[in-house]
């Protein structure tokens, strides 16, 4: 039995974000946040006055890859958007990076951040770093220092815990609710059960879990194969074995921070930002749909063409703009339908 039930995004207890907060971790949840920002420039453009109660303010929580990938592609929206959505509108439109630490990209060395904080800070993304939310509500957050910033599109990208099956399995959970494996990727006391990926903590060659990266789980997945060969071969395990290849996060057009290797060796700007597509190609499964990644990016890169913006999600343009019946998030005891947790 293998079991590689994947992730879903950690709230940690933060009121109302499972209900107002929209999470990147899925096509399905990117799909859902394209028609809401979509919904929210539309309703900008017909009725200017809900401007003011924050339609155009973009609050992101969690400065990691995500995030700042996210905030970076926003702010570069929002810098070209005059074309799309015209000046006035692009005028208004703020995006705010929210991240109790005091840094955008925790995990990159101290050269990778400045540089990316500062390309954030070029495409306008305001930084509220060292500060936490506390609650998210229906049309507004509140930070840990007081403030309150009115939104009605709230990303979380503040981290990620195992499926809920994890919760199901009898098993004792270790952190962020995955399941402790052994060297071998099986689970201690379940003789032929293996876990993998983003539902299994994984020790690295330093004895902490890895992260919860698609290349970690790309290579457990193979090495659990291996490994179940050598079940029914009835030969000797081998224990997991991670080949680090780097992390890498992209900023926006023609910026990105990559770390290659396991020595971390750094790639800023262009160069980066290529290496970051090439890599992104290469780990689509077939040579068909790497072409095919390859044209479209050139076609968007060189020609400045995007294909039609299209809100298919009509639900996610039902916005309460009235501010006097705004709820709390604390009572917010049941998902809207259409809200991400739906």
């Amino acid at each position: 039995m293998v079991l590689a039930a994947g992730s879903q995004a950690n709230f940690f207890g933060t009121p109302g974000a499972n209900q107002h907060a929209y999470p990147l971790y899925s096509i399905h949840d990117a799909e859902l946040l394209r028609s809401r920002i979509l919904a929210v420039i539309e309703a900008a453009d017909r009725d200017p006055s809900v401007l003011a109660k924050g339609a155009l303010n973009f609050v992101i929580v969690g400065a990691g890859p995500t995030g700042t990938e996210m905030a970076g592609a926003l702010g570069s929206v929002i810098h070209a958007g005059a074309e799309k959505f015209g000046d006035r509108l692009a005028s208004q439109a703020h995006v705010f990076l929210v991240d109790r630490g005091h840094a955008v990209l925790g995990a990159f060395s101290e050269k990778a951040q400045a540089y990316a904080a500062k390309i954030l800070q070029e495409r306008n993304v305001t930084l509220r770093l060292g500060t936490g939310v506390n609650e998210i509500g229906d049309g507004y957050v509140v930070l840990d220092d007081g403030s309150k910033i009115l939104t009605h599109t709230v990303i979380w990208a503040g981290g990620l815990k195992a499926s809920a099956l994890s919760n199901c399995t009898g098993i004792q959970c270790g952190h962020g609710g995955r399941l402790d494996v052994q060297p071998d990727l099986t689970v201690k006391g379940f003789e032929g059960v293996y876990a993998l990926g983003d539902f299994a903590n994984i020790t690295g060659k330093d004895g902490k879990p890895l992260p919860q990266l698609g290349s970690v789980a790309e290579q457990s997945g193979k090495w659990c194969a291996k490994n179940i060969a050598s079940d029914l071969a009835n030969e000797a395990r081998k224990p997991f074995q991670y080949l680090d290849k780097g992390i890498m996060a992209m900023i926006g057009r023609d910026a990105a921070v990559a770390e290659i290797g396991e020595h971390r060796h750094e790639l800023q700007g262009t160069v980066a930002f290529a290496a970051w597509v090439g890599v992104h190609a290469a780990l689509l499964t077939t040579t068909r749909a790497k072409i095919g990644a390859f044209i479209e990016w050139a076609w968007d890169y060189f020609g400045h063409m995007h294909s039609d913006l299209i809100l298919d999600r009509p639900d996610q343009a039902n916005i309460n703009w009235n501010e006097d019946e705004e709820p709390t998030a604390s009572t917010s005891a049941t998902p809207t339908p259409g809200h991400p947790s739906s």
